[in-house]
């Protein structure tokens, strides 16, 4: 079942789970808010609210930035979850900083150890993820699904990029009741996930599908599906539906919200693009001695992630 709300709305519809153990996972993607590419801090809120009421243990949850770019504590610090959460009697947690498990992820002939929290396999009954509605210059979208690379706890999970359509399907696989509540404060085009034209829609969409969801954004996005290499890896495996015949939601609502997303990738989108899906391009060019000293004159030419 797809749920669209305005911003505003009470959130009364939403089946709320009660009593239990929920880690929520927002889209904190850069170390302070920015329109369009991570959760809004009031939104996040009110889902917090809402937990609370029920006699939830609440959890707001996610790893570093990849590379290193900055860790957990930033990014839950500039969006101001820390004193959020403490006063409504929840909590945060860093998953980098928790104990890793793995998950067995295998492609054909391919196979690895992909680093997963054992918290969230252990000490969780529901997970809420929640994204922000994006184009994305390496996956085509990031939504549902590819919200959950942020659980892997490595920062150094661009090792993984040449695995991640079947380890997202691992990962999303592998949670605990999961559900969506996205932020639809902003909507981002053009090109993401960091940089991009962030597009106000004011909306909360919820799902019981991560699934289900995937599929009813592409559509109301304007983007084929199969064109998207995780979501095409879902589908084959029946965690995406192929239809969307076969998901319940208001039609007149879809079509009245539908546009036609764009994404324009730069020539460094590009240049990322060819080593992105290889093994050993990816090594050499983040965590060899050759890679780690390219970024160091990269970023002092350019400046850190953060600073931008």
């Amino acid at each position: 079942m797809i749920r669209v709300f305005d911003r505003e709305a009470e959130l009364n519809a939403i089946p709320w789970p009660e009593g239990k153990r929920v880690a929520i996972k927002p889209n904190l993607t850069y170390p302070r808010h920015k329109q369009g590419v991570t959760t809004t801090t009031e939104v996040l809120e009110r889902v917090v609210v809402e937990l609370r009421k029920r006699n939830n243990e609440v959890w707001v949850v996610e790893s570093d930035g990849g590379y290193g770019a900055w860790q957990c504590e930033q990014a839950m610090e500039g969006h101001g979850i820390p004193e959020m959460v403490a006063r409504h009697g929840a909590h945060w947690k860093n998953l980098t900083k928790s104990e890793w498990v793995h998950l067995d992820v295998r492609r054909g002939l391919r196979r690895i150890k992909l680093p997963f929290s054992r918290f969230l396999r252990d000490e969780i009954d529901v997970f809420i993820t929640m994204p922000v509605p994006k184009v994305h210059c390496m996956t085509g979208v990031t939504l549902g699904m590819k919200n959950q690379w942020g659980v892997v706890p490595d920062p150094l999970r661009m090792n993984f990029h040449y695995m991640i359509d079947p380890s997202l399907l691992a990962i999303n696989k592998s949670l605990p009741s999961p559900m969506v509540i996205a932020d639809g404060t902003w909507f981002l085009d053009g090109n993401g996930p960091l940089d991009g034209n962030p597009l106000r829609k004011d909306l909360i969409i919820q799902a019981d599908s991560i699934g289900e969801f995937d599929r009813y954004m592409c559509d109301l996005m304007s983007v084929d599906p199969t064109t998207i290499a995780h979501l095409s890896h879902g589908m084959k495996d029946g965690f995406v539906p192929r239809r969307m015949e076969d998901l319940e939601y208001d039609a007149e609502r879809l079509e009245a919200l539908r546009y036609k997303a764009v994404l324009k990738r730069t020539p460094r989108n590009w240049m990322v693009l060819t080593f992105f899906h290889s093994k050993y391009l990816t090594r050499l060019i983040y965590t060899s001695w050759f890679g780690r000293a390219l970024h160091r004159v990269f970023y002092a030419i350019v400046g850190q992630p953060t600073m931008s």
